[in-house]
């Protein structure tokens, strides 16, 4: 144990020594959110998907759906099932909009009309656009006669109609671009940095002759590599705190419980696989190659930067066991809908360990021939 806490403070002392080290844990956070925000700014709705459950049983409401569905592209917009909660979870509809019953008999009567607006936690950002997107447009047509149901059955008539008003029923704050970006300040980016730093961590050490005189010195060889995973697990806590802190500031709601024990995971996984992969590669070049590649495919299976739903079918099975995917998507889903997500939780356990395991085995492995 006493043997595990040097190792623990040896490295972290190492790290926050290293100019380059403090460097890459300051940096990298800033260039993720930076680019993620240019990458928001550049969404389109091609590939956006909304389900309409209609509960007004009105021959009207089923006309006026009709004119909004010829605006856009086929099958942007289209019916969905009362079962829609399903259709959500697993991203087949990013949002859907539920047309209350008494719909066209307000619009006669000429009465605020609310629509309500069910995002899906896969792909949200896909969701927040479609939401800011529809707002902005019932705002623009309100006191015009579009909605006038005159104008919708002979499409003439006069102004003066309420267009109908968009709310979501659970917490809107959620599609906002800061609550967007916490996850990928939070997580991503401590992903990034503990993959970037750990995956030098072992051959480096080699290089530069520490390695032997570990051995030297009676080095137990778990230890090691628990005590490697640990200074780098430590290391990711640090950095997603920070950025948790800032956002808790910015009045950004996340449910801090959940939030802690997903970074711990989160930081946990990473550091296993770059310590996994620092035993798998013999230089440095290659260590540094190793950690550019886990980060480009992490970058593109976490789902919070690119649609999940834009990817192919084996990627989007790949990804549902992806533990920066289900740290995002178990966030989400308690932002949006109080669930505290115990299934995702124990599969990005699960996978952890795995990994965990994995990474004592080859370290033994990695002992024994030298």
């Amino acid at each position: 144990m006493i043997q595990l806490s040097r190792f623990i403070l040896t490295d972290l002392r190492r790290i926050f020594k290293n100019r380059l080290s403090v460097f890459t844990i300051i940096i990298v956070p800033l260039l993720v959110i930076l680019l993620t925000t240019i990458l928001f700014n550049s969404y389109s709705l091609f590939r956006a998907r909304i389900g309409i459950v209609n509960n007004d049983t009105d021959p009207l409401s089923r006309f006026t759906v009709g004119i909004v569905m010829s605006l856009f592209r086929g099958g942007t917009i289209s019916y969905a099932d009362p079962d829609y909660e399903k259709g959500l979870m697993k991203g087949e509809y990013n949002a859907i909009v539920v047309i209350p019953k008494d719909f066209s008999k307000d619009l006669y009567a000429a009465r605020q009309t609310v629509l309500s607006f069910i995002p899906s936690p896969v792909d949200l950002q896909i969701s927040s656009v479609m939401y800011q997107l529809f707002r902005s447009m019932f705002e623009d047509l309100q006191g015009s006669p579009f909605f006038d149901p005159q104008v919708l059955r002979y499409l003439f008539a006069s102004a003066g109609y309420p267009a109908p008003k968009l709310v979501m029923s659970q917490k809107e704050e959620v599609l906002g671009f800061k609550s967007l970006l916490a996850p990928i300040a939070i997580f991503l980016s401590a992903a990034f940095v503990v993959l970037a730093l750990s995956c030098n961590s072992v051959v480096s050490e080699k290089e530069n002759g520490l390695i032997d005189i570990y051995l030297s010195s009676n080095l137990n060889r778990v230890s090691y590599t628990v005590s490697k995973v640990l200074s780098y697990t430590i290391l990711g806590i640090f950095e997603s705190m920070i950025a948790c802190a800032l956002f808790i500031l910015l009045r950004v709601q996340l449910p801090v419980k959940l939030l802690i024990l997903l970074i711990l995971l989160n930081s946990f996984f990473h550091a296993c696989i770059g310590i996994l992969l620092s035993y798998l590669a013999g230089t440095t070049q290659t260590a540094n190659l190793f950690s550019l590649s886990v980060v480009v495919i992490s970058f593109f299976l976490s789902g919070m930067i690119v649609p999940i739903s834009s990817m192919p079918r084996a990627v989007q099975i790949l990804t549902k066991y992806f533990p920066l995917f289900l740290a995002n998507y178990t966030l989400r889903k308690a932002q949006i809908y109080n669930l505290f997500g115990t299934n995702e939780l124990v599969i990005i356990a699960g996978v952890s360990v795995i990994v965990f395991c994995l990474t004592i085995v080859a370290g033994t492995l990695y002992f024994k021939r030298r």
